[in-house]
């Protein structure tokens, strides 16, 4: 009979893995696995064919995803274009209403007033104008970081 796999996604609940130390006495050693172990900081993107600095801000996200500025973190670059800048009469091809949704509902989680283009949410926390490059990176170094999921194979 052939195995059969079976996986799950969730965080490991393992005692012999469970650290109690005081993270001010770690070591350097320990404290680069832990770092390992965190997953990784989201950046999502929101931008149109109709705006004019989106160009700009997509560049920056492209150098962010290829690795141009040596994060000790790693990134996952999301890119959504929303429509609605689509009335000004250039249609945006890649526009979606689902990512103008998407950024919406940051809108109202993050109780912000309005929304625009090009904005940046990292992580799902915080946002900023997609072009501040120096404002970009400091929000992802400052950026709560979230154990990674695991991944159980079992033969069941």
């Amino acid at each position: 009979m052939a195995l059969r796999f079976f996986g799950c996604f969730g965080r490991r609940n393992d005692p012999s893995t469970a650290t109690t130390k005081d993270p001010s006495t770690a070591t350097a050693d320990e404290v680069s696995e832990e770092q390992r172990r965190l997953g990784p900081i989201v950046i999502e993107l929101f931008s149109s064919q109709g705006c004019a600095t989106s160009p700009e801000a997509e560049l920056l996200l492209s150098r962010l995803g290829r690795g141009d500025f040596k994060l000790e973190v790693p990134v996952i670059v999301l890119a959504f274009h929303v429509d609605y800048w689509d009335y000004m009469g250039w249609k945006d091809p890649f526009g979606s209403s689902m990512a103008t949704v998407r950024q919406k509902a940051y809108v109202e989680a993050l109780k912000l007033d309005t929304m625009f283009t090009p904005q940046v949410v990292v992580q799902g926390k915080t946002q900023l104008v997609a072009t501040d490059e120096d404002v970009l990176l400091s929000n992802i170094r400052a950026a709560a970081r979230f154990s990674a999921p695991t991944l159980q194979v079992c033969d069941c």
